[in-house]
């Protein structure tokens, strides 16, 4: 890994940090991932899947592994058979929350572990080939484990005790072969989120409208309106952009608007 790459991991501190990161890796930002080979981006078929990777990593949701489903023959003539699934880290309650229920709601299975696990525990198969198993997500990650993943001395000491912290989260696609159901999944909770956003900036440009707000905080209320109401009118235009962006529609983000 370079050192501008090992200086840019070094810099997070908690798992919304790594995840940006990731986020980064993925879009090239970043030549290479912590625990991964130097210099690698990911692997082809992660393309597709890309936006949607980038998003929730930069939600909170630091992915480690994923990949499509997919009924294949490979070069040597074997026949390969994978489940769309994602599996990571997540240090938010809400953001846990909401991604495994949107997930159990949707039919698919949900490992969600904590600390306090058997490190026996089996994990869900996700590929197999010529009929006999070949990947596994979900098994229980002790902190050796997770080194291998995110390693200490390249994220450092405290984003690396964020990650031994964190729950893992696997969600799996109980079908075998092409499937858009996870990763319609995954965008229904970013879309939540970015509404969520909309909904909270609408409500602050209110607030910071009010005559007796304006009173409270400027001598001059009259004359502060104007660069109040562009300062807030601004950020609420991003955070109807980004959620547009999200595939939110105009009917969702006038909805919340109002009830703000």
């Amino acid at each position: 890994m370079s050192s501008a790459d090992m200086r840019r991991w070094r810099t997070a501190t908690t798992l919304t940090d790594l995840g940006s990161l990731t986020a980064s890796w993925l879009l090239g930002d970043i030549a290479s991932q912590a625990g991964y080979t130097p210099n690698c981006g990911p692997d082809e078929e992660t393309g597709p899947l890309v936006p949607i990777l980038v998003a929730v990593n930069r939600l909170g949701f630091l992915t480690d592994d994923s990949q499509p489903g997919c009924d294949a023959t490979g070069t040597g003539g074997e026949k390969w058979l994978q489940r769309a699934a994602v599996t990571g880290l997540v240090d938010d309650t809400v953001l846990a929350g909401r991604l495994a229920a949107a997930a159990e709601e949707a039919g698919l299975l949900v490992l969600n572990r904590g600390l306090a696990f058997d490190g026996n525990l089996d994990g869900i198969v996700v590929t197999q080939v010529d009929g006999k198993d070949y990947t596994t997500y979900g098994r229980p990650m002790t902190p050796e484990a997770l080194r291998v993943t995110w390693p200490e001395r390249v994220i450092g000491r405290t984003a690396f005790t964020r990650v031994t912290q964190a729950w893992q989260l696997t969600l799996v696609d109980p079908e075998w072969g092409p499937s858009g159901r996870l990763w319609e999944v995954l965008a229904s909770v970013v879309r939540r989120y970015r509404l969520d956003a909309v909904e909270q900036k609408a409500r602050t440009a209110r607030a910071a409208l009010c005559p007796e707000y304006l009173r409270r905080h400027y001598a001059f209320p009259d004359l502060a309106r104007t660069a109040v109401a562009q300062l807030h009118g601004t950020a609420l235009d991003d955070a109807i952009a980004a959620a547009k962006l999200s595939g939110c529609t105009d009917d969702e983000i006038e909805l919340v608007t109002q009830a703000s």
